[in-house]
C-alpha cells in the first residue's frame, strides 16, 4: 500500500508541477508567441501513450493545477509531452495533464458525431445547451460565436463594452467584454448578439483569433488557389482568411456532381465556399478541431537538442532532393508544413547553387556537386563549397519498355550525347529501330551529373542537334518526354536520363501520365539497384549531398544539420526520404 502511496504522489507531482519545479527535472521548454501574448509550454505526461491506446491518447489534454480549468489550447500526447499555450500573464501558473471524458450528446449518435466535438468539450471551448445537445444543424449567431473564440483565446472580461444591446444580465456578457476588451469585436453603437454568423464571417472570426496568438500565417495568393467552385464569390475581406486556414479543410462545403469517378463509378464531388450562408453549429466545431490541429508548429526532442526549435537553417536544393527537406521537417516537428521556414518547393539544381553562394540559403540538398560553371561562379564570390555526403545516388539511362535492348556502355553513351554518332538502334546492337535521345537543359543538376559522368568531366559537351531538338525542361518530363516518344509503325525508342531514386519514385506514378512505361538500362554490363550503388559495382554511382558555404561556423545551424545528417537519425530520414543510407 505504501508502495502504491508513493507511486501515485509521484505522478501526481509529476503532472502538476509548476514551470520552476520542471526545471528541476529537466529544462523546461517555452516559446513566446506571436507579439508575446501567450507562451506555449512543453508539459511532461506521465502516461504511456501506447498504454493508454488511441482512444485515451487523444483524450489527454491541459489544465491549471489551481483551478482544474482546461486549457483551450493544448496539444495532443507526443512523444511523450503535451503543449499548452496560455495568455502570457498564466505562464506561471502550474500546469498538469489530465484524461478527458467523452461526453455523450443527447441529440446525435456517436457514429455521427463530429472528431472535434469532445476535443473541443474536454479543452473547455464546446459546451452545448442545457440538456447536452450539440444542435449541429443550427446557425450560430454572434453571442455565440465569440464566446466560443474568447473559451478558446482563455481571455477575461474586461471593462463594460459599451454596446447598447448587451446588457449586465446577458449570458454573453462576459464574453462580449472579453472580446471587446481584446479587440476582437470591433468599436460599435451595437452589438446585435442574435445576428446569424455567416461563414466567410466565422472563417475571418477563427483566422483573427488565431493570428492573436501567433499561430495563423498569411497566405499569398487568389482565389483560385483554393480550388472551390464559387471561389470568386469570397468577399475580399475574407479571401485572406480562407487562403490561411485552407490548411484546416473544413472552409469548404461539397456536393455530388453527375460526373462520375471512371475507376469505381462514384460520384465525383465539387467543392463550394457558400461564404454568405449561415455558419451551422457542426461547421464551426469542424473549422476550431482543424485549426487546432493544423495550425500550431511543435518541435520534436531532437529540434530542441539541435537548437532547430530556436532557428532552423534555409535549405533548398534541386527538385529530386526536395524529398529530404520534407522528411526532415516531419521528423523535427509536428505539423511540420506549416512551419513558417518550411519550403513549398526547392529552387532547382542551378540556381540553389547561385542562392548558396550569395548567402541567400544556408544549406542545399543535391543530388550531384555543382557543375564547373557554378565552380567558377563560387570562386568569383571567394566562396569554397562544402560537400558532405549524406545518401547513395547514380545517374540511370532509360528507354522504352518495349526497346529490347538491355543495356549501354559509357562509350556508346559518349557517342550517342557528344557526338550525335547513332540514329538507328542497330548500330548499338538493338533493333531496326530510331533513336531518339533525350538531354536535360544544361543548367539542370541532371546535366552536371552528365558532365562529371558521361562527359569527361565537361572535356566533352552535348551534340548541338540535341539541345536544339530534344530538351527535357525538368525532372518529370525527362521520364514523360521519352514514354510519348515512343514510336510503332516503324519502330522507334527513346533515351533519358535522371537520378536513381527520383526515377523509382516518378516512374512508379507515371501511369497516372501516360500508359507508356520506361525501363532502366544496364551500364557496361550492370544494372542500377539498391545493392550495385551502394557497392560501387554500377559504373555511374553517386551520391548525395548536404553543401554548406565552407567558411560556416562550426555551431552555426547550417553545420548542425550537417552533422545531424551523417548521424544514425539523420540516415533514418535519408530512408524515410526514399534514398538509399550511407553504409554503416
Amino acid at each position: 500500500m505504501k508502495q502504491f502511496l508513493s507511486l501515485l504522489l509521484s505522478i501526481l507531482l509529476l503532472s502538476a508541477l509548476s514551470p520552476a519545479a520542471l526545471a528541476e527535472e529537466e529544462p523546461l521548454w517555452t516559446r513566446t508567441e506571436g507579439d508575446g501574448a501567450y507562451v506555449t509550454i512543453r508539459i511532461p505526461d506521465p502516461a504511456d501513450a501506447n498504454d493508454l491506446g488511441w482512444a485515451k491518447a487523444r483524450y489527454r489534454a491541459v489544465r491549471y493545477a489551481d483551478t482544474k480549468e482546461p486549457v483551450a489550447l493544448s496539444s495532443d500526447h507526443w512523444q511523450g509531452y503535451l503543449f499548452a499555450t496560455v495568455p502570457a500573464e498564466d505562464a506561471d501558473r502550474p500546469l498538469e495533464v489530465f484524461q478527458g471524458e467523452r461526453f455523450d450528446w443527447t441529440d446525435i449518435q456517436y457514429q455521427n458525431e463530429p472528431m472535434g466535438a469532445n476535443l473541443l468539450y474536454i479543452r473547455g471551448v464546446l459546451q452545448g445547451d442545457s440538456q447536452g445537445r450539440l444542435n449541429l444543424d443550427q446557425t450560430l449567431t454572434r453571442a455565440e460565436a465569440f464566446t466560443l473564440l474568447v473559451r478558446l483565446l482563455g481571455l477575461e472580461p474586461g471593462e463594460a463594452p459599451g454596446y447598447a444591446d448587451v446588457k449586465p444580465a446577458d449570458w454573453y456578457y462576459d464574453a462580449v467584454s472579453a472580446a471587446r476588451a481584446a479587440g476582437l469585436a470591433a468599436e460599435d453603437e451595437t452589438f446585435r448578439p442574435n445576428d446569424e454568423v455567416s461563414r466567410a464571417e466565422f472563417t475571418t472570426m477563427v483566422y483573427r483569433a488565431f493570428r492573436t496568438v501567433g499561430w495563423a500565417q498569411t497566405v499569398e495568393g487568389t482565389a483560385a488557389k483554393l480550388d472551390l467552385v464559387d471561389g470568386g464569390s469570397i468577399p475580399d475581406w475574407a479571401l485572406e482568411a480562407y487562403l490561411a486556414l485552407e490548411r484546416c479543410g473544413n472552409i469548404s462545403t461539397y456536393r455530388e456532381t453527375e460526373e462520375t469517378d471512371p475507376t469505381d463509378g462514384a460520384p465525383i464531388p465539387e467543392y463550394l465556399a457558400e461564404p454568405g450562408k449561415g455558419a451551422t453549429r457542426e461547421e464551426v466545431i469542424e473549422l476550431l478541431e482543424g485549426a487546432l490541429r493544423w495550425l500550431p508548429v511543435y518541435p520534436s526532442r531532437e529540434a530542441i537538442a539541435l537548437g532547430f526549435d530556436q532557428s532552423m537553417p534555409v535549405i533548398d536544393g534541386s527538385t529530386s532532393t526536395y524529398p529530404y527537406t520534407s522528411a526532415l521537417y516531419g521528423r523535427l516537428f509536428q505539423n511540420y508544413s506549416a512551419h513558417p521556414d518550411y519550403p513549398e518547393k526547392h529552387s532547382k539544381s542551378h540556381t540553389s547553387y547561385e542562392r548558396l553562394i550569395n548567402s541567400e540559403v544556408d544549406v542545399l540538398f543535391a543530388a550531384t556537386k555543382a557543375s564547373n560553371e557554378l565552380e567558377e561562379q563560387a570562386k568569383a564570390a571567394g566562396v569554397e563549397l562544402e560537400y558532405i555526403p549524406i545518401a547513395y545516388d547514380a545517374m540511370v539511362f532509360f528507354t522504352n519498355e518495349e526497346n529490347p535492348v538491355k543495356g549501354l556502355t559509357i562509350q556508346q553513351l559518349q557517342d550517342i550525347y557528344a557526338r550525335n554518332a547513332y540514329g538507328n538502334w542497330s548500330q548499338v546492337g538493338g533493333p531496326d529501330a530510331k533513336l531518339m535521345p533525350y538531354c536535360r537543359n544544361t543548367d539542370s543538376g541532371s546535366h552536371a551529373l552528365m558532365e562529371r559522368l558521361i562527359l569527361d568531366g565537361g572535356a566533352l559537351s552535348l551534340s548541338e542537334g540535341l539541345l536544339s531538338e530534344s530538351v527535357s525542361t525538368a525532372m518529370q518530363t525527362a521520364l514523360t518526354d521519352v514514354a510519348a516518344a515512343l514510336e510503332t509503325d516503324p519502330a522507334g525508342y527513346a533515351i533519358g536520363y535522371s537520378v536513381y531514386y527520383y526515377y523509382q519514385n516518378a516512374e512508379a506514378m507515371m501511369g497516372d501520365v501516360t500508359e507508356n512505361r520506361l525501363r532502366l538500362l544496364e551500364i557496361d554490363g550492370v544494372a542500377p539497384s539498391d545493392e550495385t550503388i551502394a557497392g560501387g559495382a554500377y559504373p555511374l554511382s553517386s551520391y548525395n549531398y548536404i553543401v554548406l558555404r565552407a567558411s560556416e561556423p562550426e555551431d552555426s545551424p547550417a553545420r548542425r544539420l550537417a552533422d545531424f545528417m551523417v548521424s544514425e537519425a539523420g540516415q533514418e530520414v535519408v530512408v524515410n526520404a526514399g534514398f538509399g543510407a550511407l553504409a554503416k
